[in-house]
């Protein structure tokens, strides 16, 4: 292809889904440091008050139940903190989602509500399926294609013959308009490379969920001592490993527990019957066939931890600035041909 065409592929392409990539880049960026930021905004619903006996994963979930009627609990987040808390995903009986944290000193439930009590569940929500669902995600797909595009193309249509360093180089004397071409232009190159692993693993980790039929059998309502004779069983598979989470999905639980020997964000999967206690299957991580296994430590750079949530960090407001310096670039063009074109006609 001709730089050119490169170009007009790049334009088009950026043009098409500046919006939709500075949402996942603020979404992603916040993303990155979900725990603290989370703490930090809402410390009454968020933080344990670190009074009274600990409460069991069982009676989190019978406490989350009980502080919204009627709603079923399909998945808890155990504590991953010093002072966190645990979160359980709900469904409402008009289906709608409902959201509660439960204090794991006393058991008392400290906020409920929708996604608009819970904004980093929004935006994670907003990042994965732009809080639409399956339609979201096909999005959210389209636009990790899309990141793909522009990255390969820009870097092609930028590529010097030589001197490298000189074509990434900013005149600061030039005019604004040119300045924030050249800015634009060296921010890209840069992260582009990180771009790339970021647009491909978000694409792999949205595309196996968005070929999935979904349904399945609804929740059952255990009581809290099946649970934790459940998750007790589990945790016989796997001595020490700490819970990550509980899916509680038909008369089965599935328990994810961390597996830190094989990467930050790989679990161990025990599912456990609840009527008839006894574990269903046993699946350790370095056996998991899950693509998001080996991927998703790459999408959040925890495989480059401490250094790598900061430079992601970096990658996704470098991504916000493109996604809107993008735009600001076409519009003072197409601005300056249309003055040409009236200038022509006068």
């Amino acid at each position: 292809m001709s730089r050119p065409q490169w170009l007009r592929l790049h334009r088009y392409a950026g043009l098409t889904m500046a919006l939709f990539l500075l949402v996942q880049a603020m979404t992603g960026a916040l993303l990155l440091y979900r725990g603290p930021v989370e703490r930090w905004l809402d410390p009454a619903g968020q933080t344990s008050r670190s009074q009274g006996a600990i409460v069991s994963a069982g009676r989190a979930m019978a406490a989350a139940s009980a502080a919204v009627p009627g709603a079923r609990v399909t998945r808890l987040f155990a504590p991953d903190a010093s002072r966190a808390i645990w979160f359980a995903q709900m469904v409402r009986r008009d289906g709608g989602s409902a959201y509660a944290t439960v204090d794991p000193a006393g058991g008392a439930v400290l906020r409920i509500g929708g996604l608009s009590r819970f904004p980093m569940e929004a935006a994670l929500q907003l990042h994965y399926r732009l809080l639409s669902g399956r339609a979201g995600m096909a999005v959210i797909a389209m636009n990790g294609l899309a990141l793909l595009l522009m990255a390969v193309s820009g870097l092609a249509y930028w590529w010097p013959k030589r001197n490298p360093a000189r074509a990434l180089a900013i005149r600061w004397s030039l005019s604004p308009r040119l300045v924030l071409r050249q800015a634009h232009r060296t921010v890209g190159v840069i992260a582009a490379a990180f771009l790339i692993l970021l647009s491909a693993t978000g694409f792999l980790l949205v595309f196996p969920d968005l070929l999935e039929s979904g349904g399945g059998a609804p929740p059952a309502v255990p009581t809290a001592v099946q649970t934790d004779r459940a998750l007790a069983l589990a945790h016989s598979a796997f001595p020490g490993a700490a819970l990550r989470d509980i899916r509680i999905g038909g008369d089965r639980l599935t328990v994810n527990l961390h597996a830190p020997e094989r990467n930050a964000r790989a679990v161990h999967v025990v599912v456990v019957a609840l009527a008839d206690p006894h574990l269903i299957s046993v699946t350790p991580a370095e056996r998991s066939p899950a693509l998001w296994m080996p991927l998703l430590p790459i999408h959040t750079g925890d495989f480059l931890a401490p250094v790598g949530p900061p430079v992601w960090l970096l990658v996704a407001l470098s991504l916000a600035a493109l996604a809107i310096t993008g735009p600001i670039m076409w519009w003072h063009i197409a601005a300056q041909r249309h003055r040409a074109r009236r200038k022509a006609l006068a």
